[in-house]
């Protein structure tokens, strides 16, 4: 029961940091018009404000959770990213508002470093894959249930039903859907709190940034190798996420709640069979297969997401578009989740939090902060700018892919030659 609980705590935990990180792409062009800012500044709030702090914080994030109670550091991040998302809702500019989302990246920056080490901790090998999987349903249902609930509750808040808030009633919509989504974190600290740590036992404590290297670099630098991949991959995952509501507004007539929902549906229902699926090929594979089958199963996936991308060209309707960004996000979860598990295994326990610590921390760099930024100047640089968002999208999800798999096939060959030659 304790592990069901740890599980289902942690991952609504991670829906949670989703929504607060993602509900300000439902509001793009109500913010840009209020502050007076550009695309380029939009995508900055965005992408580069939450990305970093949270890309430098990540890191020493990891460390103290290899060493310290990781439910209460869990917890403490929620409060400070509850105020942080309240804080963007009260922001009178670019940089105020830039401020606020480094803050809430701050809050984050612990959340999954120390949620996917202490869910190792807590399961057998045979059943990390979906205790991991089933977690990882947060970040891409969160992303999803961002625009579901964002748009559900901007629509509620532009009727004259919102007079009743009336600490806030005064304020744009826009910033009463920022407040109004800072406030739940604040009951979920109590509900972390309750969540056992594990007995660590003789564990070690992390150990010299030197020997982590070592332990980085092996066999072909694996660990590297699917932390770099993922990081690719982000590039196309929070591009597409931040700039995919703003196209279904813009070039095919969509109101806020009606993008909110299908790009909201198409994340959670296709993070959810990435998700299960990912963490259910991880354990069948647990006790039969080794690592080259792993990395099998990591390139079947992106290719499923290369198709998706691909789908996304030939898209003419605002249900295509979210029936094609489905396909994406099933085959970037599911590679995510095989890759994430994978790394921990490759690991001593003391060093797992880091190690996906430092998976974040890139992935942060080349998606939380480049993806949302990339797309509007791809879309510059070609021909008819002003109606190139899709294009652009495009672009960005195939340019993310193709070095993912060069990666992941670098990294099966060079293990499996390593295996051939022990044997």
């Amino acid at each position: 029961m304790l592990g069901s609980y740890t599980v289902a705590v942690l991952c609504l935990t991670l829906i949670l940091s989703f929504i607060d990180r993602f509900v300000i792409n439902l509001v793009v062009d109500p913010i840009r018009s209020e502050l007076g800012l550009s695309d380029v500044e939009i995508s900055l709030l965005q992408g580069a404000g939450f990305a970093l702090i949270f890309a430098l914080a990540a890191l020493p994030a990891g460390r103290l959770a290899d060493r310290m109670n990781r439910p209460r550091l869990i917890a403490a991040g929620v409060v400070v990213w509850s105020l942080a998302t309240i804080s963007c809702g009260l922001s009178t500019g670019f940089w105020s508002f830039f401020a606020a989302r480094m803050v809430l990246g701050f809050g984050e920056a612990a959340l999954i470093p120390a949620a996917s080490s202490l869910l190792i901790d807590s399961f057998s090998a045979a059943r990390r894959g979906t205790a991991l999987g089933i977690f990882s349903l947060g970040s891409t249902s969160g992303s999803g249930i961002a625009l579901i609930v964002g748009g559900a509750v901007l629509g509620y808040l532009g009727t004259h039903n919102a007079a009743d808030l009336t600490i806030i009633a005064s304020l744009a919509p826009w910033r009463q859907l920022m407040i109004v989504m800072g406030i739940p974190g604040f009951f979920f600290v109590a509900l972390l709190l309750f969540i056992p740590e594990p007995v660590r036992g003789n564990r070690l404590p992390p150990p010299p940034l030197q020997l982590l290297r070592r332990k980085l670099v092996a066999e072909g630098g694996l660990v590297l190798r699917l932390c770099f991949a993922k990081g690719v991959m982000s590039l196309a995952d929070f591009g597409m996420a931040a700039w995919l509501p703003t196209l279904l507004l813009r070039h095919y007539s969509a109101t806020p709640v009606a993008a909110g929902a299908i790009v909201g549906i198409a994340t959670a229902l296709a993070g959810i069979i990435g998700s299960i699926g990912g963490g259910i090929l991880v354990d069948w594979s647990a006790m039969r297969c080794g690592i080259p089958t792993r990395a099998k199963l990591i390139l079947g996936s992106y290719l499923v997401a290369l198709c998706g991308a691909i789908l996304i060209a030939l898209s003419s309707s605002s249900l295509q578009i979210g029936i094609a960004f489905s396909i994406w996000v099933a085959g970037s979860v599911a590679g995510s989740v095989v890759g994430r598990v994978t790394m921990q295994e490759c690991v001593p326990g003391n060093m797992r939090a880091t190690t996906v610590a430092l998976s974040i921390t890139i992935s942060a760099i080349f998606g939380i902060a480049a993806g949302p930024t990339v797309v509007p100047i791809i879309a510059g640089l070609l021909p008819d700018a002003g109606n190139a968002l899709q294009p652009a999208i495009v672009v960005i999800g195939v340019v993310s892919v193709v070095p993912a798999l060069l990666l992941i096939v670098r990294s099966a060959s060079r293990v499996s030659a390593a295996s051939a030659a022990d044997s």
